[in-house]
């Protein structure tokens, strides 16, 4: 008790005050916004459970908005345009560099429209070795319509035909051709010495923001509790 008598509140600066306050809130901000994150991670993990349990569609609806069917299935039916394929860097398989192959997929008549689909994974020293089926597949893809890239994913290199990220929009001007805005994954099995390497459909998405809201808020915090007991302390001799 002695030692609480003691203490005496010390007048702060104005410095002190605004370097506190903004701290705080910044901090405060950045733990609102990975709850954010954490919201809508969670309904992104929601709808890909769904759509794992969910059976393929026969072919690409034409009339529902494409966008909002990612992580779904379809069956698909057409040919792919392989003078037109695309090579996406850098991409890993079992630790290993590589690339995905992007190939524009011509869907059977009546449909004709053109959907750029992942064939599967390449080794770097094999990007040219990728089997080029001519005739009409049926195969089954997931579609994919969530972000690839970021501020730091690099600028495409297309007079080499290494890209970083799905960019369709330059794609379909590369190609000249009328890409839809939405690509997918073929799936399948992998199968000894056939290229490419096709996906399993298993998407593993961290989920880490609930931590780090906790974490960012704990630290605002701290900050208000080291200003209080700084400025609430003894006389100094």
């Amino acid at each position: 008790m002695n030692g609480l008598s003691k203490r005496s509140w010390h007048k702060p600066s104005s410095m002190a005050i605004i370097a506190t306050i903004f701290a705080f809130l910044l901090l405060s901000f950045l733990s609102a916004w990975q709850m954010q994150r954490l919201f809508q991670k969670e309904a992104l993990i929601a709808s890909l459970d769904a759509a794992k349990q969910a059976k393929p569609a026969d072919g690409l609806p034409k009339t529902e908005d494409l966008s909002s069917l990612g992580f779904r299935t379809f069956a698909l039916k057409g040919r792919f345009l392989h003078d037109k394929e695309f090579h996406l860097a850098a991409r890993y398989y079992k630790g290993k560099l590589g690339y995905h192959i992007l190939t524009p997929f011509l869907l059977a008549k009546p449909d004709a429209r053109i959907i750029l689909l992942n064939r599967g994974w390449v080794a770097s020293e094999q990007k040219n070795q990728a089997a080029h089926p001519e005739d009409e597949q049926t195969l089954v893809a997931m579609l994919r319509t969530d972000r690839d890239h970021n501020f730091f994913t690099p600028h495409q290199t297309v007079e080499k035909n290494i890209w970083f990220w799905r960019d369709i929009a330059n794609m379909s001007q590369v190609s000249q051709l009328n890409l839809l805005p939405v690509t997918g994954d073929v799936l399948g099995k992998a199968e000894p010495k056939i290229l490419p390497i096709p996906t399993d459909g298993d998407i593993l998405l961290r989920n880490d923001h609930l931590g780090y809201a906790i974490t960012w808020f704990a630290i605002g915090l701290s900050a208000l509790v080291i200003f209080f007991f700084y400025h609430w302390r003894t006389k100094s001799s």
